[in-house]
């Protein structure tokens, strides 16, 4: 059986479905280059022929697909067929596989690798048992399989022992170089697109006969893939096809603005002019211009004007004089956002637990500084490499805004701390070190190891769980890993305006993440430090006893994990 996928050379081109629902396939291809679009296009082609497959989508895009064809989503969302949480997995896996049915496992707003482990588990379980044909597709394999021991091994023993049971795999990544080669090499079928960075090129050549094709990769154009190995007879150069379904993970196309009129310099104090008492950077160079960030279109954004509640224990400060700064434009208004709150909130059920009202709904702008970092990599051969990030502006958590605003630990237990700080906190392993050996690894003299410890102490960074002899033995207490110069983070292609609403103040400065990048790479150096605002809608939820906050994503509507931003 074959099913058509797209183009190549005029013709159609079709690929082996047997191949595909019970073999080892790997798709490939570098941020932009159309990786999400073709895994779309392929799961519509197995919709279409009633075949199933089980979807881990890290990122809540593949929802679309449901606009077509009967598909479960489970996951964290309102609007999910199954709540992730409460699924009886063993049941929902054992009809899909027996029936082929497909689900979308949306893993985005929930702790990706225990559930994804439970996943892999119970479908390899299942998969023993009925010996039917399924496919467990892996979007973002390299969180799951890395080229480390965190890779989740039921997925490598699937990889390896699936066939048999007619359960096959196809893992997609943008980063083959850090996915586990005991998975990439037992694929006997590849999708490979557009790459360009060495290491990525280097992963890839083992599919290919000559460094020549390896380095056509380079030169391909999004949406264009080599299909080998034992979906097509031969290797073949094609390009997917159009999807019936929205593509919800497309990137926002940019809307070209003519720049705005140069505005006449004011002397620091007067009336319009920045004012040092506010709490935003004065210095003309950290200026974010309408030009310097990229700006998609958005159709007919909602910008409904926030009726001011007051909160009884939230208070944000206007801010007056404020030069003038880009934020990006909300598509959901406060009456969008209501809806999204009455969902989440606590009922009374018969006579226990307490009904939560929704007290108060504000818009506010949460600041966003974009970094971009040049550095010198590599142990024989010294190449200058080059990463980015997004950084919240209030802790120092690292932001990605690419499908919506969600934050992760980053920076924030390193923010405020001097640079002998960091170093001890850095340089301690996990068993813990006594002070004669913090200063052998930080090469600091006693004096400053013992004020370091003492402050973070009273941080409640490090702690003296023990002793040898006199000499205390101190434990770091960092809740997530020291932060370490990784990929290069994409260019902010979001829609901007003036912001002229409420925002959160500015807490994260440059010289913060200087200090503290000097320590972790002594080489490195900012060349480019950018403020933006992001609109969430802040909402207080009260009952008698007390109250709790939500925050509401601005621009997907979507709810954001208020542990990381309260």
């Amino acid at each position: 059986m074959e099913i058509t996928i797209g183009k190549a050379g005029g013709r159609e081109c079709k690929i082996n479905a047997q191949e595909l629902v019970t073999g080892r396939t790997c798709i490939i291809a570098q941020s932009g280059a159309g990786k999400s679009w073709s895994i779309a296009v392929l799961c519509e082609q197995l919709c279409k022929h009633g075949i199933g497959f089980c979807l881990i989508d890290t990122e809540g895009e593949y929802f679309s697909l449901k606009e077509k064809f009967d598909i479960t989503w489970v996951g964290a969302d309102e609007e999910c067929d199954v709540d992730i949480e409460k699924v009886n997995l063993k049941s929902l896996i054992s009809e899909a596989v027996r029936e082929s049915k497909a689900i979308i496992y949306d893993v985005s707003e929930v702790d990706m690798i225990p559930r994804v482990t439970r996943l892999a588990h119970v479908l390899y379980d299942v998969a023993t048992e009925l010996r039917t044909p399924y496919l467990l597709i892996i979007e973002e394999a390299d969180k799951f399989i890395p080229q480390s021991r965190d890779s989740i091994k039921k997925i490598e023993e699937i990889s390896r022992r699936g066939r048999k049971r007619g359960l096959g795999l196809l893992v997609a990544t943008q980063r083959p170089a850090i996915v586990t080669k005991n998975i990439l090499s037992q694929c006997n079928s590849q999708i490979i697109g557009k790459l360009s960075i060495e290491n990525d090129l280097k992963a890839v050549s083992l599919f290919f006969s000559s460094k020549q094709e390896v380095e056509e990769l380079t030169t391909l154009t999004p949406g264009d893939f080599f299909v080998m190995g034992g979906l097509t007879s031969e290797k073949t150069k094609m390009r997917f096809g159009k999807r019936v379904t929205k593509h919800s993970g497309q990137t926002p196309l940019l809307e070209v603005r003519p720049p705005p009129e140069p505005e006449p310099e004011l002397e620091p104090g007067s009336e319009n002019g920045c004012d040092p008492a506010e709490d935003v950077i004065c210095d003309p160079e950290n200026e974010v211009s309408p030009d310097e960030i990229a700006k998609p279109v958005i159709e007919k954004p909602v910008n409904i004007p926030v009726k001011k509640i007051k909160s009884k224990s939230r208070k944000i400060k206007p801010r007056k004089n404020v030069q003038k700064r880009d934020a990006v434009v909300p598509v959901f208004g406060r009456e969008d956002a209501l809806v999204v709150a009455q969902k989440k909130q606590k009922k009374k059920f018969l006579c226990f637990g307490e009904e939560e009202r929704v007290v108060s709904a504000e818009m506010v702008y949460w600041p966003l500084v974009f970094f971009e970092v040049r550095y010198i990599s590599g142990r024989l051969k010294k190449v200058t490499r080059t990463t980015s990030f997004i950084l919240d502006g209030l802790k120092g958590n690292c932001a990605n805004i690419s499908n919506g605003l969600s934050l992760r630990p980053c920076f924030s237990e390193f923010m405020d701390l001097d640079v002998d700080q960091i170093k001890v906190i850095t340089s301690m392993p996990l068993s813990g070190a006594t002070l004669v050996e913090i200063e052998i690894l930080t090469k600091l003299p006693p004096a400053a190891v013992g004020r370091a410890v003492d402050k973070l102490e009273d941080r409640k960074l490090i702690t003296a769980s023990d002793s040898v002899g006199d000499n205390n033995i101190y434990v770091p207490l960092l809740s997530h890993p020291v932060p370490k110069l990784g990929t290069r983070q994409n260019k902010i292609e979001l829609k901007m305006e003036p912001l002229e609403g409420e925002s959160r103040s500015l807490e994260v400065q440059e010289d913060n993440i200087r200090t503290i990048l000097k320590v972790l790479e002594p080489t490195s150096e900012i060349t480019e430090y950018r403020v933006f605002y992001y609109p969430v809608f802040e909402v207080n939820l009260a009952t008698e006893s007390g109250e709790r906050f939500i925050y509401i994503d601005a621009v997907t509507g979507r709810g954001i994990d208020a542990r990381i931003m309260d």
